[in-house]
């Protein structure tokens, strides 16, 4: 079978960009994969050097306008070409891509992911996921229901504030080496302890800072990929699965749902010992005790030994197992673009392009993406270079 690759990827940096509005977020990222690889934007239709199709990926809710995605279609080209929305996580956009390429409708595809957090009130917005007659007048969020979650797998597991601490401080640490972030640093352990509880056992620091920002992808055909650069980074496995709704009726502790979709993709890729086998992980952490059952559900270690897999240093950049190189989501991302980005990072990784935060001889990465409440769907991405 035909392989498809990730050609150029761009990402914004994240922050506070409410003086952009969402075509200018969008084509800050789109106009950098553009010039890299050299396409432009012109019909199907025509032979030239065009992307072939788009695949935006945004949000409703955090614009609170009706097919706000409408908004990013000028600036990625999407008249008089083949464009489709994905209302969700711009990773799920990379896969839709590259099923259009395996088709083989297109030899080209556009990714765009772009959100404005800023725009809403990001509680209010995330408690719109949740059952609208008996959570939803609750209040429950995103903060309030991994509160829970971290609660569950810390009792459970004998995890303790300190181990959430130590991913807080690897996070901010990495990110100091990352021109994107948002939250980075050299911060102390009595600093991190200090802060104060927003839903606990979770506090400012455990928790992705609100941000807007946008990434953008171009993928391609195996032959046309090698035309457009000599880095291309293929995608060797896909694994994707979905859990209950209700987190009733789930052991919150539980990562069977990446387990699985984990193993989808490794099966695709040929991958047995994922510790041994791929070099470098980015993983979506939108809160710190996360990248901990992450971890585990990836099978880099057994369940509840996510912490002392952390403390041995063997997920540091220079470790045997690198997690999280860039500083994750933790170092701030906007919702829409955290898997995106994973992708990105790992793309850059195996093309020798992460500066300052390189992982030496990267040959083969995975990039996980997750969604949901309490992370009910993941979505993991194997990626290797030639």
């Amino acid at each position: 079978m035909q392989r498809v690759g990730i050609v150029a990827t761009a990402q914004t940096d994240y922050g506070d960009m409410m003086r952009y509005n969402s075509e200018e977020l969008a084509y800050m990222a789109i106009r950098e994969v553009l010039r890299e690889t050299g396409l432009t934007m012109g019909p199907a239709y025509e032979k030239g050097d065009y992307v072939d199709a788009d695949v935006i990926c945004h949000e409703h809710f955090y614009v609170e306008k009706p097919f706000s995605a409408s908004l990013v279609l000028d600036a990625a080209g999407g008249n008089m070409r083949p464009e489709e929305k994905v209302d969700g996580d711009g990773a799920l956009g990379v896969v839709e891509a590259a099923c259009q390429i395996l088709s083989g409708d297109f030899e080209t595809v556009l990714v765009v992911a772009e959100c404005h957090e800023n725009l809403s009130w990001r509680s209010m917005t995330e408690t719109q996921v949740f059952d609208p007659f008996f959570l939803r007048p609750m209040g429950l969020d995103e903060m309030t229901s991994s509160a829970l979650q971290a609660s569950r797998y810390m009792e459970k597991y004998g995890v303790g504030r300190k181990d959430l601490a130590g991913v807080v401080l690897k996070s901010a640490r990495n990110a100091m080496e990352n021109p994107h972030s948002l939250r980075s640093g050299e911060l102390s352990l009595d600093e991190v302890m200090a802060a104060d509880l927003l839903a606990g056992p979770l506090t400012d620091f455990d928790m992705r800072p609100s941000c807007d920002g946008a990434c953008a992808m171009v993928l391609a055909s195996e032959q046309r990929a090698r035309e457009l650069t000599g880095t291309p980074v293929w995608i060797t496995g896909v694994g994707r699965c979905i859990d209950g709704y209700h987190l009733g009726d789930r052991d919150l502790s539980d990562t069977a749902c990446l387990q699985e979709a984990a193993g989808r993709a490794y099966r695709m890729a040929g991958v047995s010992d994922p510790a041994g086998e791929i070099d470098v992980f980015e993983v979506s952490d939108h809160f710190s005790y996360q990248e901990l059952m992450w971890c585990e559900g990836l099978g880099l270690c057994g369940r509840g030994e996510g912490a002392a897999l952390l403390s041995s240093g063997m997920t540091a950049r220079g470790g045997s197992i690198p997690v999280n190189p860039s500083g994750g989501a933790l170092s701030g991302c906007p919702h829409t673009v955290v898997g995106m980005a994973r992708v990105a990072e790992i793309a850059l990784q195996l093309g020798g392009k992460a500066v300052g935060r390189q992982v030496a001889g990267a040959r083969r990465g995975l990039a996980h993406a997750v969604s949901g409440p309490c992370g009910q769907f993941h979505q993991v991405l194997v990626l290797e270079s030639d």
